[in-house]
């Protein structure tokens, strides 16, 4: 009975293990704000991303000039807006940029998530003002009087706000089981430890249970690209090229983070080979009690 016992309780425990692994890795790496910045961070090197912040920035630049200084601009002006913001995103500067901008995206969306009377009007955005007014200073080595103009505001929408709180109730009911997960998974295997019969019974048990995790792991990276396709089947065509990369970056990062669970393979199989290995007879061990026959005479 007690080793039936152990047996159902390591089923359960892997059963409920990838959805633990999801929940941890939503804990550690999205939730936090830090987190999800470094997971972000690389993409400020990515030529999507460059391209896109680099065209909304030339475009606002030129229509701030075109509105502030309406004659006498020059006709190239248009190109030498672009060739200027493609050297801002470029720029040793556009990282510490990029990175304190998803900073305040992360705080955006989670106000969104975690308010169910947040207000859906509107975007989320990427304020990217500083990316303008950089572009203006280079024209103005071309002699354009960019003194003149006011700050000119620029902020890239990445979603609305109305999609983003569609997923609200859903983050919500997960984010109060995500934290208990973990801890059912390690309340299943230390009852199943509990219940095993001696250390034999008790090592199998952990070996096991160590094996589930690393396959639950390797459902978890089977899941990745369908998770990752779903996710941007719900964004807007229109906004899909930006987004879609920084789907890409998050979701993505659930592959090396559950492929740290696979290290449980080969310590499960150690302790399941510990527990299987042969016994020593105890009448070998033990001398024999009486004296040979021999010896009696």
């Amino acid at each position: 009975m007690r080793s039936f016992t152990a047996v159902v309780t390591v089923l359960l425990a892997t059963l409920l293990a990838p959805f633990a692994i999801g929940a941890t890795w939503v804990t550690e790496r999205v939730d936090d704000r830090q987190a999800y910045v470094d997971t972000v961070g690389d993409l400020s090197d990515d030529a999507v991303v460059q391209q896109v912040l680099a065209d909304a920035a030339a475009d606002a630049a030129v229509k701030g000039l075109q509105k502030h200084i309406p004659v006498g601009l020059p006709s190239a002006v248009r190109e030498w807006a672009r060739a200027a913001a493609l050297k801002v995103v470029r720029s040793p500067d556009f990282p510490t940029f990029w990175r304190q901008a998803n900073a305040d995206l992360h705080q955006q969306v989670l106000a969104i998530l975690d308010d169910p009377d947040a207000s859906t009007e509107g975007s989320i955005t990427v304020d990217a003002s500083p990316l303008v007014a950089q572009v203006l200073l280079q024209l103005e080595d071309r002699g354009i009087p960019v003194g003149l103009l006011p700050t000119i505001p620029l902020d890239v929408p990445v979603e609305t706000k109305a999609k983003v709180a569609e997923a609200g109730p859903a983050y919500r009911a997960a984010d109060r089981v995500n934290r208990l997960l973990p801890i059912a998974w390690a309340a299943l295997v230390l009852l199943g430890l509990a219940a095993a019969h001696g250390w034999r019974g008790r090592v199998r048990t952990a070996g096991f249970a160590l094996l589930g995790a690393a396959l639950a792991a390797v459902v978890v990276l089977l899941a990745v690209d369908p998770a990752t396709t779903a996710a941007l089947d719900q964004v807007d065509a229109s906004r899909r090229e930006l987004v879609g990369v920084m789907l890409d970056a998050v979701v993505g990062s659930l592959a090396p983070y559950a492929r740290g669970f696979l290290v449980a393979a080969p310590v499960g199989l150690v302790l399941v080979g510990l527990s299987l290995w042969p016994r020593r007879e105890r009448a070998a061990a033990e001398p024999y009690p009486y004296p040979h026959p021999q010896e009696q005479y």
